[in-house]
């Protein structure tokens, strides 16, 4: 297989790797389709024959065969081109200081050319269709680097493989006709509010529950589950990521909030009831921004 596509960064990308200098690491994008794989239905032994794996020696060979030895990745990930200016800018727009202070980061408008082959064909036929799957719900509902899952490292693409969708309701049925052969339990809206800026529609989706000093919405997240995440662990838990992700799709010249939620309760530890209630607790709290959005792309 081999796939090469063009990105367009429309909100600011915070990706960075040994240093505090902005770079868009082959990393990083394989880890998102490494992530995408599953949630379109790849198991476990084959994540591992397309992403690799160490020798886990006390595996049961029965269950897991191919976990006696340690298997090389089958993808490249290769990423050329960049053009792009890097500034200092706000991880969370709505707010200052803290864990919101600003980072450098490739401003919108970066550009780059990514392509994803296998080894020497190594790939038997099924899993290739995974992998395809896998890129086509990235580049349609997934972002890049810090402070993805509130829509930084948001995108369009050009792809001959996979055209993006150019109208909203286009773009919404692709997302659910994905999801639909192989994770019913989550679910995915185009939101209908129309922005004239992506950072508009980012401060809106930054504008969140649970932050440092709003006491009474961490304790409303945490009967919930913590549906939005937490950073620092609760109680000896690790950190926990957020099933409810955004991003920013542009339209022409307007901006919309693509909702994505990770239905898998055995890997987020929520429910499809925990997405309704956040929902409305949302709603509650932060009606103008998403809230009512969110309620009427749902309800």
């Amino acid at each position: 297989m081999k796939r090469i596509i063009d990105l367009e960064f429309i909100t600011p990308l915070f990706s960075h790797g040994a240093t505090d200098q902005p770079e868009i690491r082959p990393a990083s994008i394989r880890g998102q389709l490494h992530a995408w794989f599953r949630i379109v239905g790849g198991d476990v032994e084959a994540e591992r024959r397309v992403f690799g794996g160490i020798r886990q020696k006390n595996a049961n060979p029965k269950i897991m065969p191919s976990h006696d030895k340690t298997l090389a990745s089958s993808v490249v990930v290769r990423v050329s081109d960049v053009t792009g200016r890097t500034k200092e800018l706000p991880t969370l727009p709505h707010k200052q200081g803290g864990m919101a202070a600003p980072r450098k980061a490739y401003e919108a408008g970066t550009r780059c050319r990514i392509l994803i082959t296998d080894r020497l064909g190594g790939l038997q036929d099924a899993d290739e269709a995974l992998l395809n799957r896998a890129i086509d719900a990235w580049l349609l509902m997934g972002t890049l680097g810090f402070r993805a899952t509130r829509a930084a490292g948001s995108f369009t693409w050009s792809d001959e493989a996979f055209p993006m969708p150019t109208a909203p309701l286009a773009y919404q049925d692709a997302c659910r006709d994905l999801l639909d052969e192989s994770s019913a339990s989550a679910k995915v809206a185009v939101l209908d509010r129309d922005y004239r800026s992506a950072e508009g529609a980012r401060t809106d989706v930054s504008d969140s529950l649970g932050g440092r000093d709003d006491y009474d919405g961490r304790d409303s997240l945490a009967r919930l589950h913590d549906p939005l995440g937490f950073i620092n662990g609760k109680d000896g838990r690790r950190r926990k990521t957020s099933p409810l992700k955004y991003r920013i799709v542009r339209f022409g010249d307007k901006f919309r909030i693509l909702a994505f939620w990770d239905g898998r309760k055995e890997v987020t530890g929520n429910s499809g009831n925990d997405f309704y209630d956040v929902v409305d607790l949302l709603y509650e709290r932060k009606r103008d921004k998403i809230g009512e959005q969110l309620r009427k792309a749902f309800e």
